[in-house]
This record gives structure tokens, sequence and C-alpha cells, in this order.
């Protein structure tokens, strides 16, 4: 056995479980990654007279969470395509900019997959323009957010200038709980989280491999084809309500397994072109001139 074998960070192995062990084993984990986080978020209500420290409780919350999301993509990925796909998605387990992108897609609302996967590249993005004519280079703001609520740190501007950041409560986490929170609570409450509710979740989505012409709707109908499912074999717990169900169909996105949820590298030369082209086109003219 090698040394890296031991220990934590192996979600990895998942990729070689046999599908019946692995079926059993997500029923494990499900509920722990789920207790995870709601102690979390509980715990930043407790302190909410400490905005900062807070907001960082509440973002490990929505980050825990978040890795249910990627786990049940799994469970609705194809079984002909999950070999191929899961590595990958391990992968994301522990990337922290991917965990953020699917608490992040929980409130987005794309026509097809194409649009989906358009605002994701969009968010993955290591650096972008700020401003009306995009005077600012700035830096991947889930990121920024999430680095700037942990840690003070020597910050370097476009203009070459350093500053000190102090950490601060995140604009970006309001006080509501966290969506993905949400979403991985009704999973929970449908009964999606027992071997059979994996399994029933799986048979559903299996017939359906999401690509860039996928509408929203499908999404949807498998959801709901989903929750019907789960009532017939009696596997819906004695705490679902109507909240549940609104909350499964109107947040839990689109499957995101054949996405792109790395940082995508932005050259500053890139973005100091399309500063330029902005300014011309602000001005009226073409930059040949």
């Amino acid at each position: 056995m090698a040394k890296t074998d031991i220990g934590l960070r192996q979600a990895h192995k998942l990729a070689n479980m046999p599908a019946d062990k692995r079926t059993a084993f997500l029923a494990e984990g499900l509920p722990i990654l789920l207790e995870s986080a709601r102690g979390l978020y509980a715990a930043s209500q407790k302190i909410s007279d400490m905005p900062r420290e807070s907001s960082v409780l509440k973002g490990h919350a929505e980050e825990e969470a978040a890795k249910i999301l990627i786990l049940m993509d799994i469970v609705r990925c194809p079984k002909k395509l999950v070999a191929g796909r899961i590595g990958t998605l391990m992968s994301w387990y522990y990337d922290h900019l991917s965990r953020l992108l699917y608490a992040e897609a929980c409130q987005w609302h794309p026509v097809d997959l194409k649009e989906l996967r358009k605002i994701i590249d969009n968010n993955r993005a290591t650096h972008y323009l700020e401003g009306g004519m995009g005077e600012y280079i700035l830096p991947n703001d889930l990121i920024y957010q999430r680095e700037t609520r942990l840690y003070a740190d020597i910050e370097g501007l476009d203009d070459g200038t350093l500053q000190w950041v102090a950490p601060n409560a995140s604009i970006r986490l309001f006080d509501s709980k966290p969506n993905a929170l949400v979403v991985a609570e009704a999973l929970s409450a449908v009964g999606a989280f027992s071997i059979k509710g994996i399994n029933a979740i799986s048979a559903v989505w299996n017939e359906v491999d999401f690509q860039d012409d996928t509408s929203h709707h499908e999404s949807e109908r498998l959801i709901v084809a989903s929750l019907e499912r789960l009532i017939k074999d009696k596997l819906v717990t004695d705490a679902a309500n109507d909240d549940h169900v609104r909350h499964l169909r109107g947040r839990w996105q689109m499957p995101l397994y054949v996405l792109d949820m790395k940082a995508k590298a932005v050259e500053r030369e890139a973005l100091e072109e399309e500063q330029e082209r902005m300014l011309w086109a602000e001005m009226g003219v073409g930059n040949e001139y």
C-alpha cells in the first residue's frame, strides 16, 4: 500500500468501486456530509454578532453541501458514461472553485445546458474586467470572496501597488441559508440518500445524457419523475413537505458532469486588449484609428 493511500482525501477511489458498493458507500456518506453542513450553518447563526466569523462558517457549510451536489451528479450520470466522468467529478469534490460553482448554480435559471456552460465559463475565469469601461482587472470573485473571509493578506492591484486586506464578512453570503444546503436538505427529506433512494434517482436520470441542447425543462421533468418514483417506492421521509418539492424544482440545477469547472486562466494581455477595445467602442470609433 502506497503512503498516499493512507489518510484523508481518498475520494478518487470511488471511481474504482463496483457500482453496488459505491451506491452503499454514498448512502453512508451523504447523511454525514449533510450533518456537517447543518452543524456549520447552525454554528454560524449562534455567532451572528460576529459577521466575519459567521460568514466563514456559513461558507464552509455551503461547500460541504456542494459536495453533496457533486456526489449526486455521479448518481444522475448515465450508467454507461459514469466510469469516464467520475474521476473528474471527484477532483471537483476537493476543488474550492468547483464547489463554489456548484453552490452558485443553485440560483441560476439557464434555458439549456449551453447557456449554463456559458455562465460557468464566465464565473471560472481567473480574472475579469470591472467598471463602466472595464477600467479594473479583478481576480475571480468567488475565490476572492472566499479568501478574504478567511485570511488577512497582501493584495496586488492592477497598477502594481500592494495593499493589506483585512478579513471581512462576504457580501456574497446573505443571512439566508445557502442554496446548496437547502437543496441537500430537500434531497434528504424526500429519501434520496438511502441505497434505494440513490438507485431510484439513478434509474430515472439514467435515460438522459445532458448535452448543450438539453433544456432545463428536461431537468425539471426528471426531478418530478424522481419525486414520483421516491413516493411510489415509499422512500419519502416524514420530514418532507411542499417546500422541499419546491426547492428541488426551483434550485436543483441541471447535471454539471459534462462541463468544465476548473479555473480558466485569463492572461493580462488579453484583458488589456479588451479594455482598449471597450474604450474605443465607448468613443464610437474603431481602434484602427
